[in-house]
């Protein structure tokens, strides 16, 4: 990981996070316990969005870093000040495709799997802390730390399957539209369960 990437996932993660704090606990004076809440709730939520990215693409031998996309952090941290959030500060790029030999299929399949991996994490991490919440809920400040975080991670896989580009959704879709069906289908499904807890 080079400088830039880091600097890269550090703003994206920190601006998240302030984006986050306002969305959910309203635009004020935030507290720097407040502010570390969120730094740790994004920290398992968006970072191991694009690292399942990131580390998916490093497993079939593609240089693949983490690039933020300026006006995608602004615009988080704008929207979270009206009530909603646009989350897309920056996204995990490839830059080596001559790895790529083989059948289109083949391909395909590769790019897939490095798309969904993001989303697939969200899902999976959302499962957990709904679980955890069940079974032991951990609140500080007000702010219920297991539930918050299956929130945003259910949000973020629904919010990253929209089929719209430049979201992964989109690239699902094209990719295999059954598979995307299907994983919208359980991030709504989880939605649903979250609303009712």
């Amino acid at each position: 990981m080079d400088r830039t990437e880091v600097r890269d996932i550090l703003v994206s993660w920190v601006a998240l996070s302030v984006a986050f704090m306002f969305l959910f606990e309203g635009v004020g004076i935030p507290s720097i316990e407040a502010l570390l809440i969120y730094l740790f709730i994004v920290a398992v939520s968006f970072l191991s969005h694009e690292f399942g990215h990131r580390q998916v693409a490093r497993k079939y031998g593609l240089q693949a870093n983490y690039e933020m996309w300026v006006k995608g952090v602004i615009l988080a941290v704008v929207s979270s000040l009206f009530g909603f959030l646009i989350a897309a500060p920056g996204a995990v790029v490839i830059h080596q495709r001559g790895i790529f030999s083989g059948s289109r299929e083949k391909l395909r399949n590769i790019s897939l799997k490095i798309s969904i991996a993001g989303v697939v994490v969200n899902i999976v991490l959302g499962i957990l802390f709904i679980l955890l919440n069940f079974i032991h809920p951990i609140a500080i400040l007000g702010i219920n730390i297991w539930f918050r975080i299956a929130c945003i991670n259910i949000w973020l896989a629904i919010f990253n399957l929209l089929p719209f580009p430049p979201l992964d959704g989109s690239k699902v879709f094209y990719y295999n539209r059954k598979i995307w069906v299907l994983v919208f289908a359980i991030a709504i499904g989880l939605f649903g369960v979250i609303m009712f807890l």
